[in-house]
């Protein structure tokens, strides 16, 4: 009966092992192996719906046979001839356009192989890169494991992590990943919202007879689609099949008459007319130079499209269009190219919009382009190199070259102040994005950069100088600056400004450095437990709280203190309605919040009813499937009733992050003494001040001050623009990506995707000293252009797909303020007209072997009603209250 169970035991795990131990692959030397083959390449949208003809695949079919030919074998490693016999090229769109592939059978290719595995490979000389391309595709399907299980393997595509799954003589294997060695001129934006993501599934099964491929068949697909808009995307599926027809004994004069594997090589490449290149098996891509036909050169372009960029389109589609066209045309142009543009008759009038370009471009040659043309020495005549400064804040995978044109810029110190600032704040948001890619974070610029803003900093002599690099280490995010910038919100000496910029400053610094000594430092500065601060920064302090992995005991805290301060009945009203409005967003604060509502002690009259004016507010803008957009309105009233700051934040947010898409706010203190009312005794009295912060995209950008003390305000009030003027214009990339695919048969895609967006902020006040009232217009005019090509341009043709989106719009801030009795009166409204929202998707085929190119074409509009936006309901009230007085 033992006997019988380990018998049993026995039988178990050989069919076990043979489960997982499938059969070697082998090829008997003498032999000739003839196989057919298919392969195609197919793109589309990702979407399966393929009911019409414009909705059907694009792209170009390959059919060819070879012969598999083992010249060579010794110590286990073969040297096998790959020779194509026969080879014809056919569109997979319109049946009957055929043509022959004669290059393809031309030049056989060679490599090493050994146990299913591929070595070195040698192409000769003559052969093309798409020849070789493909011929490397087919022995990659020759790469095949007997065991089960994951490796890394080098293939067509590069160095891949394959699993294989075994069941008898079937063969299963996929691409978990790969990653190709090529990395010349790709790049990504690193942002999680605007960023494109990519999926890949790569499967072939194979049948295998007598240790040898007897079939495989499988594909290799790859999409690519914005994030923050799936429905914008495109597809490239390559399929192959290869079988076996026949073998046939090997003529015996083809045997190499050599006794190891390294003569054999050598004889081959001594045999053959032309030298044989040694390379590895991933495929290359082909470089494609401009002609005429395909590059347009930026000088030709900008005649044609300068009426689209002047000043007056900027934050409409057109503008961003053109934009996107002289972009391209200034990457594949070199630096004298870009340098004869910019300074070009028909540039003359664009030359702000071209400096967007230029800055996008980035390229070292663009960069000493727009280094040669701008003079940061003068202290007039500023608009165009601070125009170069704001755009440059805004670069996708800055370079190093920029980097240390800006230190040098800045460690030479300009004498105007607004390049000084400008230059510090666009240098902080470069570091931003060049320490996006963590490996670059230690290279030696980022070093120079932390170097030079401390010592320029600690060398300041007033706090405006002191600001300045506040603001700058706020942009960069870089946690080094965690300390320097804690030590200026405790500075005893410094203003509520200092406090409220420092505190801000700490946005970017990524939440770990915000550890548990920094949280209770921020929990003294709002309990003013060493120094008394305004509450603006107080307020700030606490949001930041908030919003760090808070804990139970920090929403207790800050929710107590709001029953118990009722000094500052505004501060404690802006406070409760922060976090309810961050609750609703915040799943960790949301669930603190709704356990605590169940306390008593917390869930009571005292707390929750404020009867300051103070609010926070946030709603949806817009909604999608793959984000939404939010805005937020919030308003801090001083104790005396008078506005002391307000803001409104626009953000996108999908289901990983948030990316704070526009902020602006309107400072005020020290307004008391102008409206008669008492200054605040906790915050002391300081000079009347009122300005502008502004931050898109988490740039803050240098902040306009509107007046400083009563003679200031005078000048504001009777030099107030009452027709819209614009007070910034930028346009920018928002998408930046450019992308290889090396397909399994051995073609490789390329994706591009730019998608521009173009801002113009405009504003109008109209002051009544007489009515004691006044009327503001923001309006915030933007257009955002997306296109994104995945293309296969080869020798042989072309194919691939094209997706455009385009969409402008405005938004209006409008605010009415009645100040001729107390308490004041003011309503705020924000609306959008009627707009749409248009998206094309184009696919073309083109063979060098056919006549015409083929071009199918999708359109779709969406529309979107206009709206007027819900603020508050004490917004509400005010503004029926002053409507119905006027």
């Amino acid at each position: 009966m033992a006997a019988e169970y380990n018998y049993i035991i026995y039988i178990y795990f050989l069919v076990a092992i043979l489960a997982i131990q499938g059969e070697s692959v082998h090829y008997e030397f003498g032999k000739t192996y003839k196989y057919t083959y298919d392969t195609k390449i197919l793109f589309n949208e990702e979407s399966g719906q393929k009911e019409s003809r414009a909705q059907q695949d694009v792209g170009l079919r390959i059919r060819l046979e070879f012969d598999f030919t083992p010249l060579f074998e010794g110590d286990g490693s073969q040297l096998v001839r790959l020779q194509v016999s026969q080879a014809t090229l056919t569109s997979m769109h319109r049946g009957g356009m055929e043509g022959q592939l004669l290059d393809m059978v031309k030049l056989p290719l060679y490599f090493e192989y050994q146990d299913g595995e591929v070595g070195r490979v040698w192409a000769i000389e003559g052969d093309s890169v798409f020849c070789t391309n493909i011929k490397k595709g087919i022995v990659s399907l020759f790469q095949l494991q007997a065991t089960a299980g994951e490796r890394t393997e080098l293939d067509i595509s590069g160095e891949c992590k394959s699993m294989y799954k075994i069941s008898g003589p079937t063969i299963v294997k996929q691409k978990l990943e790969c990653d190709n060695m090529e990395i010349a001129g790709l790049h990504s934006n690193k942002n999680e919202v605007f960023g494109i993501s990519t999926r890949s599934s790569s499967t072939w099964t194979y049948q295998l007879e007598n240790s040898v491929i007897h079939s495989v068949m499988g594909s290799d697909r790859h999409v690519a689609a914005l994030n923050i808009r799936s429905t914008l995307n495109s597809m490239v599926l390559a399929v192959q099949k290869l079988t076996l027809l026949s073998t046939e004994p090997m003529n015996d004069a083809e045997k190499l008459p050599v006794s190891d594997f390294e003569a054999a090589v050598q004889l081959i490449k001594d045999g053959s007319n032309y030298p044989l290149l040694d390379m590895l098996l991933p495929s290359a891509p082909e470089v494609q130079t401009c002609t005429p036909n395909t590059c347009t050169k930026p000088q030709d372009l900008v005649g044609k499209v300068k009426e689209s960029l002047v000043s007056e389109k900027v934050g409409s589609a057109e503008s961003a269009c053109a934009f996107l066209k002289m972009l391209k045309a200034f990457r594949n142009s070199g630096k004298e190219a870009i340098s004869e543009t910019l300074t070009s008759h028909d540039s003359s009038y664009i030359v702000s919009q071209l400096l967007d370009v230029g800055v996008a471009t980035q390229t070292p040659g663009a960069q000493r382009a727009l280094m040669e043309l701008l003079n940061f020495e003068e202290q007039k005549n500023l608009i165009y190199p601070l125009r170069y400064l704001l755009a440059t804040a805004y670069t996708t995978h800055p370079g190093d070259y920029l980097i240390k044109d800006l230190l040098a810029m800045l460690r030479n110190r300009p004498p105007s102040r607004e390049i000084k600032e400008g230059m510090a704040l666009a240098l902080g948001a470069v570091i931003y994005s060049y320490c996006r890619v963590p490996e670059q974070c230690q290279n030696e610029v980022v070093k120079e950069y932390e170097s030079l803003i401390l010592e320029q900093y600690k060398a300041c002599s007033s706090e405006e100088c002191r600001l300045l690099y506040i603001r700058s280490m706020g942009n960069s995010g870089l946690p080094q600056f965690t300390d320097t910038i804690f030590e200026a919100i405790r500075d005893k000496s410094g203003s509520s400004m200092m406090g409220f910029t420092a505190v801000q400053a700490l946005r970017r610094i990524p939440g770990q450095y915000i550890g548990e000594l920094e949280q209770q430092v921020l929990l003294k500065i709002f309990h003013q437990t060493e120094r008394t601060y305004d509450s603006s920064v107080r307020a700030s302090a606490a949001e930041l709280l908030l919003g760090q992995n808070t804990s139970k005991s920090t929403v207790i805290n800050i929710l107590l203190s709001a029953m118990h301060d009722q000094k500052q009945h505004e501060l404690s009203t802006f406070i409760l309605r922060k976090i309810v409005d961050l609750a609703r967003y915040d799943k960790q604060l949301r669930d603190i919040l709704l356990n605590l509502l169940n306390d008593p002690s917390i869930n009571n009259y005292n707390i929750w009813a404020q009867r300051g004016k103070s609010s926070a507010f946030s709603s949806l803008l817009t909604e999608t499937a793959d984000a939404n957009a939010t805005y937020g309105l919030y308003m801090e009233m001083a104790r005396s009733g008078v506005m002391k700051k307000s803001a409104m934040d626009v953000n996108i947010v999908n289901k990983d992050s948030v990316q704070r898409l526009l902020s602006f706010g309107i400072y005020a203190s020290g307004l008391e003494s102008l409206v008669g009312e008492t200054p605040d005794p906790e915050e002391g009295e300081e000079e009347a001040t009122a300005g502008l912060g502004l931050k898109i995209l988490d740039v803050l950008l240098p902040p306009v001050e509107f007046f400083r003390g009563s003679g200031g305000l005078m000048s504001a009030v009777w030099n107030a623009p009452t027709e819209p003027v614009s007070a910034l214009q930028v346009t920018m990339l928002l998408q930046d990506h450019s992308e290889r695919f090396h397909l399994g048969n051995g073609l490789v895609v390329e994706l591009t995707v730019l998608g521009a967006v173009s801002i113009d902020l405009t504003g109008a006040v109209s002051i009544s000293l007489w009515n004691r009232n006044s009327q503001s217009l923001i309006r915030n005019s933007g257009a955002m252009v997306i296109e994104g090509t995945m293309k296969l341009d080869s020798e042989m043709g072309q194919a691939g797909a094209v997706f455009t989106a385009e969409g402008e719009s405005y938004i209006d801030f409008e605010t009415d303020v009645d100040f001729y009795n107390t308490p004041f009166k003011m309503c705020m409204q924000m609306k959008r007209p009627k707009t749409s929202f248009k998206h094309t998707f184009n696919k073309f085929e083109k063979a060098t072997k056919f006549d015409r190119k083929y071009k199918s074409t999708l359109r779709r509009v969406s529309h979107i009603d206009g709206l007027s936006y819900f603020l508050s309901p004490k917004n509400s009230d005010e503004c029926k209250a002053l409507l119905v007085d006027k």
